[in-house]
């Protein structure tokens, strides 16, 4: 079991992808198919922790998928090697745009997580 300062630290070191892309409504099927596959090889690489397909509530045209790592070196590691490309081109052959963005993860709030006290506390 681990500490709640080891969990804390192993958090800060995550890094969540935000990869926003077009998906005309004719290559949905084809984009839904691809995401299917690349989905469960990538479960596999060192340092993923999971990732969400979101589609806009107002734009059917407008996805996004999120994904987690464990660290920015497992995901950079992932994006450099050839497995990366060759996954993600049928996935990208379907897109019109495409947009990626990276975030460190600083604080995860879960159901029923007590407050932070560094965060509450009045900086002099």
């Amino acid at each position: 079991m681990t500490s709640t300062a080891e969990h804390q630290a192993s958090e800060r070191n995550r890094l969540r992808v935000i990869f926003r892309l077009r998906v005309p409504d004719a290559e949905r099927d084809r984009f839904l198919d691809a995401y299917r596959r690349i989905r469960y090889q990538v479960s596999q690489v060192e340092g993923y922790l999971g990732d969400q397909l979101c589609q806009s509530e107002g734009d059917p045209e407008d996805w996004v998928i999120t994904s987690e790592w464990a660290s920015a070196a497992h995901f950079h590691a992932w994006e450099r090697g050839a497995d990366h490309r060759l996954l993600a081109a049928p996935l990208i052959a379907c897109t019109t745009e495409r947009q990626s963005s990276r975030y460190l993860v600083r604080l995860t709030t879960t159901p029923g997580a007590e407050p932070d006290r560094q965060l509450l506390e009045v900086k002099s």
